[in-house]
């Protein structure tokens, strides 16, 4: 295993930029607020806010002018809009309604819109947030009306804390309705539902409006190919996850190898392991799986993640490398038919003497040595000589990680598949 290590450079980095972009809302006197993480530690990666719909402009000039992208792919939601602040782990959530969808054609809309962008205050890191009523009816909203996903223990704890930080902020007259919250908090949640809207009814106007679309539109084809090659030991799986975990942007991932998982059915593996006694027939049987058994497997993994990779990334696991070290022009022609033509590639390597302590039941020292110069040809060859190579016996998991970030956020894919600086 790579070893570990904290990123403070990384949660620097993003602290600076959700820092200068709130300074640069509030110079600018941009009407928005928080709508959830009202006390905002500038940690979480998802930042959902209101803004004034009549500031919308305002609103993009000043988060294009602070580096800032919108997301390409349309959102299920009508009245969200996400952006994303490219090489960090930050994305906005934006309204610009304060709208509830409680079903694809209906909502719940806040009565006291206007009141509420009205009465702001900055909160201890200078955001600005809903004051008192506004702010505990808002986040109640959050989950009575919640669009996606179940209420779990940290909605009750946020629901709870916003009553009790903002007690002094609370007018005579809302005591009933935040009295009404507490029991619900005590006795019904998470469950009766039905009960909070009623709760929060008359805060809101039951409307019309188209919320959800209809059809999913078509995500057929790949945002960003990333390939990641390397040597048993070299980390692969565990950089893969990392990047899955810490990138911003939506990703898929797709198993291209032929180790013992990753087969789209049980038959598939034994028919491409299996062996005939018959030397004659094996032969011809191994032929067969070259030209047909592996191909068609491999059809079958991409398939499904070509259908929904439109705009994401994809981290490919592995490639059929022996089949491109090849000399003969038909296998290697197959391959690169039907094979994805990566625009990253990774090539994980460690000196020898690394990858055997790392896997010492699995590796030898000749093993490794050899697996490192077959899997560096490989690079060289699917990449035309343009791939990356990482030393991950130099570099710690985080590292490695946010290197290959960084990499991704440099292709010109991301800018013209993924994201956009085109907000209208």
């Amino acid at each position: 295993m790579l070893r570990n290590s904290t990123s403070e450079e990384t949660q620097e980095r993003m602290n600076e930029g959700l820092v200068t972009l709130f300074q640069a809302l509030n110079r600018n006197a941009v009407n928005y607020f928080l709508l959830t993480d009202f006390e905002s530690d500038l940690v979480s990666n998802d930042i959902d806010l209101f803004v004034h719909p009549g500031h919308k402009q305002l609103f993009e000039e000043t988060l294009l002018a602070c580096g800032w992208y919108k997301r390409k792919e349309p959102t299920h939601h009508y009245n969200h809009y996400f952006y994303y602040l490219p090489n960090s782990d930050l994305y906005l959530d934006v309204k610009y309604a304060l709208s509830f969808a409680n079903g694809p054609d209906k909502c719940f809309s806040y009565n006291r819109q206007e009141e509420a962008m009205q009465d702001t205050i900055l909160n201890s890191k200078g955001i600005r947030r809903p004051k008192g009523i506004h702010a505990v009816v808002l986040y109640a909203a959050h989950l009575g009306y919640k669009e996606r996903g179940k209420l779990e223990h940290k909605h009750k704890h946020y629901l709870s804390s916003f009553i009790s930080l903002y007690d002094a902020e609370l007018e005579k007259a809302s005591a009933p309705v935040v009295q009404a919250l507490r029991t619900w908090l005590e006795l019904s949640f998470p469950h009766n539902i039905q009960k909070l809207q009623n709760i929060l009814e008359p805060h809101f106007r039951y409307e019309q409006k188209k919320m959800v679309r209809n059809k999913r539109h078509l995500k057929y084809g790949y945002g960003l190919k990333v390939l990641f090659l390397g040597t048993d030991g070299s980390g692969k799986t565990t950089l893969i996850k990392a990047v899955d975990d810490k990138l911003n942007l939506k990703t898929n991932k797709l198993y291209l190898g032929m180790g013992d998982t990753g087969w789209t059915s049980s038959f598939s593996k034994k028919l491409y392991n299996h062996k005939f006694k018959i030397k004659l027939v094996d032969k011809f049987f191994s032929v067969l799986k070259t030209f047909l058994v592996l191909p068609a497997e491999l059809c079958l993994r991409m398939l499904p993640v070509k259908l929904r990779s439109k705009y994401a990334v994809v981290l490919i696991d592995r490639f059929p490398g022996s089949v491109f070290l090849d000399k003969k022009f038909g296998k290697k022609t197959i391959y690169e038919s039907i094979l994805p033509q990566p625009d990253l590639i990774f090539f994980l390597y460690a000196d020898p003497e690394t990858l055997v302590q790392r896997k010492p039941d699995e590796i030898t020292l000749e093993k490794s040595t050899a697996d490192i110069a077959k899997f560096r040809q490989v690079a060289e060859v699917v990449s035309k000589g343009n791939y990356i190579g990482i030393d991950t016996s130099k570099l710690s998991v985080n590292e490695a990680r946010d290197f290959i970030i960084s990499e991704i956020f440099k292709h010109s894919k991301v800018y013209t598949n993924l994201l956009t600086a085109k907000f209208n």
